[in-house]
């Protein structure tokens, strides 16, 4: 797709098919909230709005899946990766709070936050508990 913000590469795999392909819907939304902000004006704010409930609900669902792989293989970095889970959901709440009341939001900057954030755990925090989950497959 020519206008995709960010493709998924490899790179990213952490070595388990399962969240390995919840990892590319994740980029897939990202791509999807960036192509949306190309409409502009009003257009971006009504699908953001649209599209936003939906992500959220599946970010939640990756989480909870991500964390059950972590218990189940004793990740001992489990409480402080929760943590960034539960920040990362509240910061998208109260970034979807205030999109919803202000008069000319910017739903790049969210698309920015969201490319930033998912790229950077994925690629740093995520990859820590490869070796773990790895022991799992054996």
């Amino acid at each position: 797709m020519a206008d995709e913000l960010v493709a998924w590469s490899d790179d990213f795999s952490v070595g388990n098919s399962t969240i390995d392909e919840q990892h590319k819907e994740l980029v897939r939304m990202t791509n999807e909230f960036y192509a949306g902000c190309q409409m502009g004006g009003v257009m971006a704010k009504v699908y953001f709005l649209k599209t936003i409930q939906g992500a959220v609900r599946y970010v939640r669902t990756h989480f909870s899946t991500e964390e059950e792989i972590m218990q189940k293989a004793n990740y001992p970095g489990f409480d402080a990766h929760k943590q960034q889970h539960e920040n990362f959901v509240a910061e998208v709440t109260q970034q979807v709070q205030l999109f919803e009341h202000d008069d000319n939001p910017d739903p790049a900057e969210f698309v920015k936050y969201l490319m930033n954030w998912v790229l950077q755990h994925i690629a740093n925090v995520d990859k820590q508990y490869m070796p773990f989950i790895a022991q799992l497959e054996q």
